[in-house]
């Protein structure tokens, strides 16, 4: 999986699963800001929590998604047509 991430980018996380290591408090659909990769495998070093496992303190791309901003603001139009007085 080719990562598509940016610096500055919000993303969420989707797997929060442990497996023998810990993950240093990361919780899954928490959402998290990108401030740097691991140069030898493109993990994402987040600014809210790091990784005790990692030399840089990132986490695996997998483990994250984009956030949709258009589907939120899409959701929130059709609510607010539901809604609207």
């Amino acid at each position: 999986m080719e990562n598509t991430f940016e610096i500055g980018e919000v993303v969420v996380c989707i797997n929060a699963r442990r497996y023998w290591y810990k993950l240093g408090g990361l919780k899954k659909d928490e959402m998290y800001t990108v401030v740097g990769f691991n140069p030898y495998d493109k993990g994402l070093i987040l600014k809210e929590v790091k990784s005790p496992g990692s030399g840089y303190n990132a986490f695996a791309a997998e483990r994250f998604r984009k956030v949709d901003y258009e589907f939120a603001k899409k959701t929130i139009q059709e609510l607010d047509t539901q809604h609207s007085y």
